[in-house]
């Protein structure tokens, strides 16, 4: 098979389990993360992903179901166990030292930090690709089919290229010193 038909082929198949599927593992996710979206959204990105680099190896599947919800659980296992990690390392609002405790302090503590300006921050390191894609997807809050018409890309591009501009703004927010306002 030729490289164009092969991934013409892929993409088809990718895009057909999709559209199959998406759905039903989404609310798969959904019930076992505890009503997370945004879990469950990126679980369900992330199998794609897997079954679409499977595809592209040359693995070809007679019941691509089972390997997606098999491939979807695990996600869902980690995703619960990095949960787990999270939590354990929280500290409770009673332990810590710095914390405010009357409603005054904790709303003048609020007042000092600009959270317009790391919005701001935030959004200028974006590349102008991703800035579109913040753009139409968080502020004019189209639909991910909308937004692969309108960039002219498949579903499942779109999805992917969302999930990696949402893990990038994680990224860029988990580095944010509040106190210091630096990134």
């Amino acid at each position: 098979m030729r490289t164009i038909n092969k991934r013409k082929y892929i993409n088809s198949q990718l895009q057909e389990c999709f559209d199959k599927y998406r759905l039903k593992l989404f609310n798969y996710c959904l019930s076992r993360l505890n009503g997370s979206r945004e879990a469950a959204d990126d679980c369900v990105q992330e199998t794609f992903i897997v079954y679409y680099n499977k595809l592209l190896e040359g693995n070809f599947f007679e019941d691509p179901k089972t390997f997606l919800y098999r491939t979807a659980n695990n996600f869902v296992k980690r995703q619960k166990q990095k949960d787990a990690r999270e939590l354990k390392h929280r500290v409770s609002l009673e332990s810590a030292e710095d914390v405010p405790v009357t409603d005054e302090e904790y709303d003048a503590r609020l007042d000092l930090i600009d959270y317009d300006m790391f919005a701001k921050m935030l959004i200028d390191i974006l590349s102008d690709e991703e800035k579109e894609l913040y753009n139409l997807r968080y502020v004019q809050k189209i639909s991910v089919e909308e937004m692969s018409e309108r960039l002219e890309i498949s579903r499942p591009a779109a999805s992917m290229r969302l999930m990696r501009l949402r893990n990038k703004v994680k990224d860029m927010v988990y580095s944010i010193d509040f106190e210091g306002g630096k990134m």
